[in-house]
């Protein structure tokens, strides 16, 4: 979930955490259903759903806490929950957490080291609280920051708890999100992100995650692995450099094309690429291409399926054969994706392609896209790491 609108602050510090240095974290990543309308969710290892396409982590907010459940998304930085008093808060099924009921909230001043304003645009009030304002494709959010406790608790039962996490309390947001989403949670290269504040405590800034496919029973959980054993590692792996791009947050790679069988489908036609064309979302259900590229691409998916499209779309009611597609990026690093990772398993049984065109020069791999792959991400050493995995066995 890409921000349209970007933070207007840079952390300079990171809280401590109460976990053993070093130690690392397993949370369970719990898959939720998203309705059609609605497809616009360390080693810490932690509680993950999937909300249809979205995936959301579990974590408990304040002292007492409530329980917060957040969008996981390596497309955005900030970690914010609806917070009362509201001025506009979207309809949320569990209860909003009430910052005045918690003794260890601190909201952030302006001349605090943790609120260093930079863009145009005021970010402080009057009273000197520092004021975030934070917008995606499909959404946004406004309020203030502060610190909190946080905790989250493993696979094992086990929990971990963070002292002064720097947070987005939410009084205005708005957008497609459903009742079941209660924030959204950051995993960016940001110095704000959750995984750059927690990282240092758990041993280091890097994460796993598998995301399970679109089609599988919601019962069933998956990993998000933070800190130190969250490398990606053994037979099968493929490693690629990441792209240092203007926006701090993306973790961004070089697309030069796309194969369908053994055809290849260039990522331009004509000029040079563009380095770091390409990010890695997991807050966006769908993978995203220009639109000039998407054309040639479903031209030439359509020639390798045997079955007669669903009026003109790429959905199929069955028999997609043996398709394969393989994404190429820079430095001869080639990703082989299955029909689990291009198609969608629809409700009524028909199989739709999880690409679409947009009028954009950059692409975005979404969720569904990397669905069973292991994916490691190192923000210090510039890494994101696949593994061909069955999702729904990882414990």
């Amino acid at each position: 979930m890409a921000p349209t609108i970007f933070l207007l602050l840079a952390l300079l510090s990171i809280a401590e955490s109460t976990a053993d240095k070093g130690s690392g974290l397993k949370l369970e990543l719990i898959r939720r259903r998203v309705s059609p309308g609605n497809v616009s969710p360390m080693v810490a290892k932690s509680q993950i759903w999937p909300e249809t396409s979205e995936f959301i982590v579990k974590i408990a907010v304040g002292t007492p806490s409530t329980e917060v459940h957040a969008i996981l998304d390596t497309g955005s930085d900030l970690f914010w929950a609806q917070c009362r008093p509201c001025v506009k808060c979207y309809q949320q099924t569990n209860p909003i957490y009430d910052p005045s009921k918690s003794s260890t909230f601190r909201t952030l001043s302006c001349k605090s080291p943790q609120c260093h304003l930079r863009g145009s645009g005021a970010a402080c009030s009057g009273t000197d609280t520092c004021k975030y304002d934070y917008g995606y494709e499909s959404g946004s959010t406004q309020g203030e920051l502060a610190t909190e406790k946080m905790a989250v608790t493993s696979r094992s039962g086990a929990t971990t708890s963070f002292p002064e996490v720097v947070f987005g309390c939410g009084h205005n947001n708005s957008g497609t999100f459903n009742a079941n989403e209660m924030g959204l949670i950051g995993f960016g290269r940001g110095a704000i992100s959750f995984v750059s504040q927690i990282g240092p405590s758990v041993g280091g800034r890097k994460f796993s995650l598998c995301l399970m496919p679109y089609n599988t029973d919601p019962r069933i959980s998956s990993s998000l692995s933070i800190g130190s054993g969250s490398e990606v590692q053994g037979p099968g792996v493929i490693t690629a450099q990441l792209v240092r791009v203007s926006h701090q947050t993306y973790y961004s790679l070089t697309l030069t094309g796309i194969s369908v069988g053994k055809t290849l489908v260039p990522y331009s036609m004509s000029g040079p690429l563009a380095k770091g064309n390409t990010i890695l979302d997991t807050g966006t259900p769908q993978t995203l291409l220009p639109k000039e590229l998407y054309g040639r691409l479903a031209a030439e998916v359509r020639r390798h399926i045997p079955s007669k499209p669903i009026d003109d779309t790429l959905c199929y009611k069955d028999n997609l054969g043996d398709l394969v597609m393989t994404l190429h990026f820079d430095g001869d690093v080639d990703l082989r994706l299955s029909t689990v990772q291009t198609f969608n398993k629809m409700p009524d049984g028909s199989f739709c392609f999880t690409a679409m065109g947009v009028d954009d020069n950059d692409a975005l791999i979404g969720n569904s896209m990397m669905a069973n792959f292991l994916v490691g991400y190192d923000i210090d050493n510039m890494t994101v790491s696949f593994k061909s995995t069955d999702c729904t066995k990882i414990g």
